[in-house]
């Protein structure tokens, strides 16, 4: 699947990216108008800044000086989590 932002031209969808796909391509158009996307991200962020903005996680706000990480340390995290 690809994802690429468009614009209604009439009766026509135009990219405004480059696409790899052949000319005359059968597509599938999910319309998502931009404005109500971007709704819904910013209700998705003041949901995430309800959860993390809060005194239990304040502590991690500095959390380069809790971990003694200085400006241009490179930090590597294992994966999957310990």
């Amino acid at each position: 699947m690809l994802r690429k932002l468009g614009r209604v031209k009439g009766n026509s969808v135009e990219l405004l990216e480059l696409s790899d796909l052949p000319g005359g391509a059968l597509v599938e158009v999910e319309i998502h108008p931009v404005a109500e996307i971007e709704d819904w991200h910013q209700l998705g962020m003041s949901r995430l800044e309800e959860v993390w903005d809060n005194p239990e996680d304040a502590i991690y706000d500095n959390w380069k000086q809790l971990y003694g990480v200085r400006e241009g340390d490179v930090v590597l995290v294992p994966f999957p989590f310990p």
